[in-house]
């Protein structure tokens, strides 16, 4: 077999498993609020990954102080979730998740936005 015939084949199949792990992982799609944003208030937290994942964690912190919010690990993986987190107040939020893809890894990272309830009224928020 000449060698460019091995190779075509061979390079496609490692492509399509390397783009299968990729989305295996579902790493996060978008949330709300958005990371890097500014909004007047907070009633709830989304997140929206790639594909279904577990949320098992999900922690909101105000410098080092921890914001209580509604959330409770569920047994069933899905691609959106949305916890409700009415006691969230004024400053910079981090937001921590962690999630079990399809693949039984574990995903964990953060976001920040901020909360200025100055920003009522003001388009886009």
């Amino acid at each position: 077999m000449q060698p460019k015939r091995v190779f075509r084949p061979v390079a496609m199949i490692a492509a399509l498993i390397m783009s299968l792990a990729a989305f295996a992982h579902t790493p996060l799609k978008s949330s709300s609020p958005a990371a890097d944003s500014t909004v007047s208030d907070v009633a709830a937290i989304e997140v929206e990954f790639h594909g279904p994942v577990r949320l098992v964690r999900l922690r909101l912190m105000r410098g080092e102080t921890g914001i209580p919010v509604a959330f409770a690990a569920g047994p069933e993986p899905a691609a959106s979730y949305s916890i409700a987190a009415p006691a969230v107040p004024a400053g910079e939020i981090t937001v921590e998740w962690a999630a079990i893809g399809a693949d039984g890894h574990t995903l964990t990272d953060s976001f920040r936005f901020t909360v200025d309830p100055a920003m009522a009224g003001v388009a886009g928020n």
